[in-house]
């Protein structure tokens, strides 16, 4: 079942009322919600309400919350709880990947080798569609609590594979196997993507396409991985509009697409207002430059451009505002360890594989 699409009326941002929602199961099952605010360096009597708190310290608050609701719900029914280290061996398979499928398979293989203490995960294609489904190992039924631990880890898994691969994934829809009236009780504010309920799996779809995206991402760069998950980004109360690199990026990708070239600079500023030196100090803050920006929008592009169309290696360096195809060639090999050619052979050996496994 599909669920309404009606707005909800609600002094609570997203974040907020996850965070919420969850430190009161928290709070209600093991007694006090003061070890998340200690988690997160302050404390639970200290009169702030947590919409006075930033997303950051909402986010880990709530992680924390998830993974112990998860270990109690573990040990319940007998099964063994997942460790920090079963995680970080997860983490670091993934940063050792080539592409996003391969990052998903690894993770598939993963999940199996520790026994299925994060569940189990399947990768399904089919066109250009691709369905991750998540399957978590426990008896009983439904539970508020379940469904915030299933919701939480769906969009945690989401955010972790588009930061693999540096570029936030669309989610088409997502599923929870969890009845229409658990999830409506948890009257959260409308979520960022369709939600189908009660059909017995967890996960969400995307394009196949990005399946063959490289993953830049390395195990140096895991603690300095931000804040990504769905639930807790975007949101209205600290930012009016969308992050300076999504602006940023905008701009610079309509030109490359439209017109062959990547502006300067001085013209994303001229476009977006303000002085040079704030754009760049919003940028650095979010952990970025446009330097990193135009790289990303090259590569995005040239990745489609070699899956989708028969252009020479000559055209796609002239429509991605090189100088000339050996400069192409080079940042290709330097994104992905491959040359253009033998990538664009690769993908559609893979697109190949996938329809005949379906």
């Amino acid at each position: 079942m599909v669920r309404s699409a009606e707005p909800r009326q609600s002094e609570w941002h997203l974040a907020e009322s996850v965070a919420e929602r969850v430190l009161a199961i928290y709070a209600d099952i093991f007694g006090s919600a003061a070890p998340l605010f200690s988690h997160v360096g302050r404390a639970e009597d200290d009169g702030l309400s947590l919409c006075d708190l930033p997303v950051t310290d909402l986010a880990r608050m709530t992680s924390r919350a998830i993974n112990e609701l998860a270990g109690r719900d573990a040990l319940l029914a007998g099964h063994q709880t997942l460790r920090s280290c079963d995680w970080r061996v997860v983490l670091y398979s993934l940063t050792g990947a080539r592409t996003l499928r391969e990052a998903i398979m690894r993770c598939c293989e993963c999940f199996e080798a520790i026994d299925w203490r994060c569940g189990k995960m399947t990768l399904r294609t089919h066109g250009d569609g691709a369905q991750l489904q998540l399957q978590a190992i426990r008896s009983g039924g439904s539970t508020p609590a379940r469904c915030l631990i299933d919701l939480f880890g769906m969009t945690e898994i989401h955010g972790l594979l588009g930061w693999l691969i540096d570029l936030r994934i669309p989610v088409r829809h997502a599923w929870l196997s969890h009845p229409v009236d658990v999830f409506h009780a948890l009257n959260l504010p409308e979520l960022p993507f369709p939600v189908r309920l009660d059909e017995g799996w967890n996960g969400f779809d995307f394009n196949a396409s990005l399946l063959d995206y490289p993953v830049i991402r390395t195990a140096e760069e895991l603690d300095r991985r931000p804040v990504n998950n769905l639930l807790f980004v975007s949101v209205p109360r600290e930012a009016d509009r969308q992050p300076a690199e999504m602006r940023v990026r905008s701009i610079a990708m309509a030109a490359l697409r439209n017109a062959g070239r990547l502006p300067a600079f001085g013209e994303i500023v001229g476009s977006l207002g303000g002085s040079e030196a704030t754009l760049r100090r919003q940028l650095a803050r979010e952990g970025t430059s446009y330097r990193q920006v135009r790289e990303s929008c090259r590569r995005e592009l040239a990745l489609h451009l070699l899956r989708r169309t028969s252009m020479s290696i000559e055209e796609i360096a002239g429509r991605l505002d090189y100088c000339d195809s050996d400069a192409f060639r080079q940042a290709f090999r330097t994104w992905t360890g491959d040359s253009p050619t033998a990538y664009r052979q690769g993908s559609a050996a893979n697109v190949r594989e996938s329809e005949m496994a379906v």
